[in-house]
């Protein structure tokens, strides 16, 4: 093909980008041609010439852009989601593996995750609503100040901040200021089931 129009090319480009976002995998001359409205014959020359250009890595049935080849290339950490949890006095809850997702380490991290549901409005002042997904790295040490999951001599377990010991009591903040104003809990014990890291929520 001698000439190749760029708002076509741009345009396929792009459809190859977000089909493989949705559906993990490359789309066919076929969907691409039908995506866009333009003839297969069409879709196939342009893709041919771009491979030639080194626009795109095409073999005649697979589509490698530079999205997709970035996409390929994050690492990913699989997290299960375990359940709820309470964010205000401690309750048992039933520990539950609802399923696994994959988290990118290059937004989240590095760490050995866990996910769980919030629920309760002692955390709204530091955004954890009902609802809210909070990503729990379990095998970090809380400090002062971190929101950690609390287990209690009862086994009883909520989402706290930590606040450090103090008269010889560990002691865990209520973060609603509006609502539970200078609330805490004081206990002589905990085991700390990990420290949350993130935050997945929709707006």
């Amino acid at each position: 093909m001698a000439l190749l129009n760029k708002d076509t090319k741009d345009k396929i480009v792009n459809y190859v980008n977000d089909f493989y976002r949705c559906e993990h995998r490359t789309p066919s001359v076929r969907e691409i041609a039908a995506g866009l409205g333009i003839g297969k014959s069409t879709v196939h020359n342009y893709l041919v010439a771009m491979n030639e250009l080194k626009e795109i890595i095409y073999d005649g049935k697979s589509i490698e852009t530079d999205v997709i080849l970035k996409c390929n290339s994050l690492s990913k950490i699989s997290a299960p989601i375990l359940g709820s949890i309470g964010c205000g006095d401690p309750t048992t809850e039933e520990e539950n593996i609802e399923e696994y997702v994959n988290l990118p380490e290059s937004i989240f991290g590095k760490g050995d995750f866990y996910i769980l549901h919030a629920y309760g409005d002692s955390l709204l002042d530091a955004g954890i609503e009902p609802g809210v997904l909070v990503v729990v790295d379990k095998k970090s040490q809380p400090k002062k100040n971190d929101i950690v999951v609390v287990l209690n001599a009862d086994s009883e377990n909520t989402l706290k901040q930590y606040k450090g010991k103090k008269n010889g009591k560990y002691i865990f903040a209520y973060m609603n200021e509006k609502i539970y104003p200078g609330k805490t809990i004081e206990l002589d014990s905990f085991v700390c089931q990990g420290v949350a890291k993130h935050m997945i929520k929709s707006f």
